[in-house]
């Protein structure tokens, strides 16, 4: 079989796969108190800070998916079964029929502030390792975000 590349290491999507698939342990194991998985984690505060920016007001499900870059029906399964766990309510839309209006609870709300507490040392640990890098590892993220 052969490859442009004569190590796995000098593969910049084989490495961003290790690389990711350990921080998502990390980050797993971070939320098992909280008993959310990553996805349930990144819409609930997603949410929470879409509304604190929004002055509590709600957003909608295509906003969050868009926020957070999930499919739109992935973005609807997560976000009904955080609305089951009582987490957040989902209304209709004041003026368009076909979206609904995401708010958080209270309990949701206090989740979300205690999960993103571990998420970010857990974060901070990962990351460690890079030290001054990290501005420049963001910024390369955030051009890669945009393609």
């Amino acid at each position: 079989m052969s490859s442009e590349y004569s190590e796995s290491k000098e593969s910049p999507g084989f490495l961003l796969w290790q690389v990711t698939n350990i921080w998502q342990k990390d980050i797993r194991r971070a939320l098992e108190p909280f008993e959310l998985t990553h996805p349930q984690f990144v819409l609930l505060f997603s949410c929470q800070w879409l509304n604190d920016k929004n002055d509590s007001a709600g957003v909608t499900q295509v906003q969050l998916a868009q926020h957070a870059q999930v499919d739109v029906n992935v973005t609807s399964q997560v976000l009904r079964t955080l609305e089951k766990k009582g987490f957040l309510k989902r209304s209709p839309h004041p003026t368009d029929t076909r979206a609904n209006i995401i708010t958080m609870t209270p309990s949701g709300s206090e989740l979300a502030f205690r999960a993103v507490q571990a998420v970010e040392t857990a974060d901070r640990t990962f990351f460690a390792s890079i030290g001054d890098d990290r501005e420049q590892l963001i910024r390369l993220m955030r051009q890669l975000t945009r393609r």
